[in-house]
């Protein structure tokens, strides 16, 4: 038998995903092994973008062949992969909801969250991969 919470955690995520909302906006355990995927496969990173992470943006740069400086520019938020539609910001905000998180606008505007396409996870702006595109974010539907 399924744990009353955890049916009403079922049901709110197969609620949201037939209203069009990604999977792992709703479900952390899809969106952890997304990301993972992302880290393991496209060197998504860094992992604290407010420190100098010299190391990982020496390898994007030689990744790219171009220097760090220009790599630095090459990020979730200006990537084609980085959507940011009002419908994804209100599926992260639906999914964070059903944590235990006190703020969830504070925490997907600190980070300026939005979903990757490529790798199908909710991700930071101020991070990048190798899959990295120009030509985004996505703001309108």
């Amino acid at each position: 038998m399924i744990a009353p919470q955890t049916a009403l955690l079922t049901s709110s995520v197969v609620r949201k995903a037939e209203e069009g909302c990604p999977i792992a906006t709703q479900d952390i355990t899809v969106n952890l092994k997304n990301r993972q995927n992302a880290i393991d496969n496209a060197a998504y990173g860094p992992l604290n973008p407010t420190e100098a992470n010299d190391e990982f943006w020496q390898a994007k740069a030689s990744n790219w062949n171009t220097t760090i400086e220009e790599a630095k520019t090459s990020l979730c938020a200006n990537c084609v992969f980085f959507v940011r539609t009002p419908r994804i910001l209100d599926c992260i905000s639906s999914g964070l909801s059903q944590t235990d998180e006190p703020d969830v606008e504070q925490i997907i505007n600190a980070g300026e969250l939005g979903y990757c396409e490529a790798f199908d996870f909710k991700c930071a702006s101020q991070r990048t991969c190798n899959a990295w595109a120009a030509g985004g974010p996505i703001t309108e539907e």
